[in-house]
């Protein structure tokens, strides 16, 4: 079991382990590949999950209303903490709800529970991105537009997606095969982009980094193992959601609170330290969820 743990979790961080060494020595600039991760590979990557024949957007809503239960959940823990231990909650609180679903959830669902546990992995990367452009904005900014979420690329792909699925079009071959090697190209550069990224996140607000890195997993898995226990889902959903949980938070905060100037620095450690620490708390995780 601890091998086949292993096996999961080394590829996941030697590719962003790569990222960050290659992002300490050549410090190349990734606003273009970042970019193009968010308009052209994710988006690809989620159409073609939503186009396939055996893809039932209704399967999917038990464990899109625990994701965002998860992160309202995490986000009102998080600002009672907040509030106890005197951290600045706008830039306390984002983090805690917004983790890292796609650049290390999609890879670590798909490698540890299969090519089967795409889709879910990429509705809670929808149902997080909805909430982050959202919520997340007018926390960071203090200002509500929820027009923006309907112009990123990724809730066009799933508008689209949803609207070939419902129509049934199939997409001739040659075409649907470009769209699946185009969002085959997300997963790694993801992988990649997350370790350059963190070369440019900061140690220096370390105590609250510290207090993220162990509140992400264990209040997100503790979370998620009451959620399972109130809403019916499948086995492999179940699991899904408690990987979520686990997740540490994601780079689009620091992107966000640099955007805002909400803490930055403090919101940047969270995420330093929170990515660091998720080399030993996923592991931990993965071997409960493959053990039961």
């Amino acid at each position: 079991m601890i091998q086949q743990v292993f096996s999961i979790v080394v590829p996941l961080f030697v590719i962003a382990a790569v990222g960050y060494f290659y992002g300490s020595r050549v410090r190349p600039e990734m606003r273009i590949t970042n970019q193009l991760i968010m308009d052209v590979f994710m988006p690809a990557l989620i159409f073609h999950v939503m186009i396939q024949e055996d893809f039932y957007p209704s399967q999917y809503l038990p464990i899109m209303l625990a994701g965002v239960l998860l992160m309202l959940g995490s986000g009102v823990i998080a600002f009672g903490l907040a509030r106890l231990i005197h951290l600045p909650w706008r830039g306390f609180v984002p983090p805690a709800m917004f983790s890292n679903w796609a650049n290390l959830g999609l890879p670590l669902y798909v490698f540890s529970l299969g090519d089967a546990a795409l889709g879910a992995g990429v509705m809670l990367v929808v149902a997080g991105n909805i909430l982050c452009f959202t919520i997340g904005t007018y926390i960071y900014s203090g200002k509500l537009s929820s027009l923006e979420v309907l112009k990123t690329p990724v809730i066009v792909a799933v508008i689209l997606g949803g609207a070939f699925n419902f129509l049934d079009i199939r997409l001739p071959l040659a075409f649907d095969k470009s769209v699946e090697m185009l969002g085959q190209i997300a997963i790694p550069l993801m992988l990649f982009s997350l370790g350059v990224r963190l070369t440019r996140a900061s140690w220096k607000d370390s105590r609250a980094g510290v207090i993220m890195a162990m509140f992400c997993p264990m209040v997100g898995v503790a979370l998620a193992l009451l959620l399972i226990e109130l809403i019916p889902m499948s086995a492999m959903h179940q699991n899904i959601l408690i990987l979520f949980g686990a997740l540490p938070p994601a780079v689009v905060n620091f992107i966000l609170a640099e955007q805002y100037q909400t803490e930055p620095d403090a919101v940047a450690s969270m995420v330093l330290i929170g990515n660091f620490f998720a080399v030993i708390s996923l592991p931990v995780v993965l071997f409960f969820v493959l053990s039961n």
